[in-house]
């Protein structure tokens, strides 16, 4: 397990709309959104001057921005443009990682940073409404996730949120007489408060995915909703395998949290297949999976911890079939110099500008809205992922001004939140709002 978690820090530090054919008129799915709106850019602002970027978020109703400060939660209400710090007590939150809201915007569950710190990691949840801060999965020890023989340590990690507040969580059972080590998906409900949740409730046994500890995990290079990502209708949980030894033998899984059944969708090598231009020849891994609005459709991400201008496509997965299909698409690029070059201001994906580094999906499911970065030019940019299809380019949302600071600050995630009215993105520093028309 040493191993495994040694290798695995070494990486951890480290939209075109679909096609008509591929978002078919299959109605097998309930749809969660019918059409999607049209986003009309209103306004953007620096977060730097608020608080700490790195863990900030905004909550899914779009009222609230939140930070961990040392021994305190930060919240920014961004109506009336005021921020309360409250206190956690002898907690310190800033060193917590894994920050993921509930949809009614109540609750922020998050852990110890088990992948970094190697800190023995338990779920928390901090209670927005009654100001109270809850270990959920307390087992009574603290410091290191390096068990001595004959100790078990129950690690909990990377927490995703459902319909009426269940809150799923994997768990590595750490003991190092034990092999294979047990590895699962379990839940909460949180309808009678998080004082009240009694022992989580077992949804699948995952060892079959990878024999390894940490076959789920999260890094800082991730995107969309990260590792892990339940669908709109509350039925799929998709995660993704990358296993420790940072091969490319990565898979996206889904398991159906009502049976607990598992089942293989696709494989980083199926997808590399598509939207790689010939001279790109550097080794790509997963970074990030979201979904579209009707839970027919995975957006997959992939990065590469090479850090130079390398072919990272983006790909849309139908879960049912596996079948995919690229929609960031690098293949016609003809090379590197023109990767690099290509301007971002025209309707076509332009090389290095459209690699995604920083993107979430709209917690309607109807777009992934990202970042575009080069040396020289900034945006915002999205990808339809419902019908109508009428394009297969990107949609230009925004284009910072030529005499404006643009530049990345430390983000660790992207998050978004919709007041009905206006989508707030938080990327890379920054707060974009767009109005629903």
């Amino acid at each position: 397990m040493l191993r495994s978690l040694l290798l695995m820090l070494a990486s951890l530090c480290g939209l075109t709309t679909l096609f008509p054919a591929l978002l078919s008129d299959d109605t097998t799915t309930p749809s969660q959104v019918t059409t999607p709106p049209i986003l009309e850019f209103v306004e953007y602002q620096r977060l730097d001057e608020l608080g700490d970027t790195r863990n900030m978020t905004i909550s899914p109703d779009g009222s609230k921005l939140v930070w961990p400060d040392d021994t305190s939660f930060c919240i920014y209400e961004i109506a009336s443009a005021t921020t309360e710090c409250v206190s956690t007590g002898d907690v310190t939150v800033r060193v917590m990682t894994g920050f993921t809201w509930s949809p009614d915007s109540r609750y922020l569950a998050f852990h110890e940073d088990l992948f970094l710190r190697f800190y023995e990691s338990d779920l928390w949840v901090f209670d927005f409404e009654t100001r109270q801060l809850v270990n959920l999965t307390d087992d009574g020890t603290i410091d290191d996730a390096l068990p001595d023989h004959g100790v078990t340590l129950e690690l909990d990690y990377v927490p995703v949120w459902g319909p009426e507040n269940t809150l799923y969580f994997f768990r590595t059972l750490s003991n190092l007489d034990i092999e294979p080590v047990p590895f699962n998906l379990y839940r909460f409900s949180l309808a009678n408060g998080p004082e009240n949740v009694g022992e989580p409730e077992l949804v699948a046994d995952l060892i079959h995915v990878k024999d390894e500890a940490f076959a789920v995990y999260s890094s800082r290079s991730d995107v969309l909703d990260g590792s892990a990502s339940l669908s709109p209708d509350g039925h799929t949980m998709a995660f993704l395998v990358r296993p420790s030894d940072l091969s490319k033998d990565q898979v996206v899984w889904v398991v159906d949290v009502t049976t607990g059944v598992t089942h293989q969708v696709t494989t980083l090598s199926n997808l590399t297949q598509l939207g790689i231009p010939a001279w790109s020849e550097i080794d790509l891994f997963l970074s990030g999976l979201g979904w579209s609005g009707d839970s027919q459709y995975l957006v997959a991400t992939t990065f590469s911890p090479t850090q130079i201008a390398s072919a990272e496509p983006t790909y849309a997965i139908h879960v049912n079939s596996g079948e995919s299909m690229t929609l960031i698409d690098f293949s016609s690029v003809p090379d590197q110099q023109s990767f690099v070059e290509r301007a971002g201001i025209t309707d076509q994906v332009a090389g290095r500008y459209d690699t995604i580094r920083a993107g979430i999906v709209t917690p309607d499911g109807s777009y992934m809205i990202y970042f575009n970065f080069n040396s020289s030019d900034a945006g915002v940019s999205a990808l339809p992922l419902l019908p109508p299809n009428n394009s297969n380019t990107p949609l230009r949302l925004f284009n910072f001004p030529a005499d404006e600071s643009s530049g990345p600050m430390p983000m660790f995630q992207s998050t978004a939140g919709d007041d009905g009215e206006y989508v707030r993105v938080l990327m890379f520093g920054y707060m974009f709002t767009f109005a629903k028309r």
